[in-house]
């Protein structure tokens, strides 16, 4: 899937120890915006969530792209954009949750994946190891799950009811869903597999 690979250079790029980067400060901007999204759409304030949302999603393109073409590529940012990727997933899901747009089985499903691989990140980082790569499975699982909650966020500003043509877009929004959960747990078994297979 070259689109998640824009950019890159063709010779390999090596990860520096540098933090104040554009692309760790685009990742760090979509932390900070995660409060008023959730406020938004606690309060109601759906259009300005879904706008705030789009942005998000877009901008974690983004820093990858500039990472790669800017040559900023950082042992921070690989670790930082993943992280906001997870707190999105946690801080929106709650949200949906909140205000009654989403069931709380489909957020635990996610947040699930997240802790576990989170954690064995964290066990392996003490030990003085290095967590995986994330792999492309794991970008297009997260792309689509990303894109799920403004799709849903679309229908719920429309009004669409069971017997309207809105309807459309919550199934757009399930079946993004659906799909990018079953490769978002995928990719889980990867990290395993590839931990499984270091030498010891």
């Amino acid at each position: 899937m070259r689109v998640f690979d824009i950019g890159a250079k063709d010779d390999p790029q090596e990860a520096s120890d540098r933090i104040w980067t554009i692309p760790n400060a685009l990742s760090l901007a979509r932390l900070l915006a995660l409060p008023f999204i959730y406020l938004d759409l606690v309060d109601g304030r759906l259009a300005r969530a879904f706008v705030l949302l789009v942005v998000f999603a877009a901008t974690d393109w983004l820093d990858g792209y500039l990472a790669r073409r800017l040559d900023q590529i950082s042992r921070f940012g690989t670790l930082l954009d993943p992280i906001s990727d997870r707190a999105l997933f946690l801080v929106v899901g709650i949200a949906f949750v909140v205000a009654d747009l989403l069931p709380v089985w489909a957020l635990v499903l996610i947040v699930v994946r997240d802790v576990a691989v989170l954690a064995v990140g964290g066990v392996l980082l003490t030990t003085g190891q290095r967590p995986p790569a994330v792999t492309r499975t794991g970008k297009a699982a997260t792309f689509g799950l990303m894109w799920a909650f403004p799709i849903w966020l679309v229908a719920a500003i429309a009004g669409g009811g069971a017997n309207d043509p809105l309807l459309a877009l919550q199934v757009l929004g399930w079946a993004a869903y659906v799909v990018s959960l079953g490769l978002y747990y995928a990719s889980a078994g990867q990290y395993a597999i590839e931990i499984a297979r270091r030498p010891r």
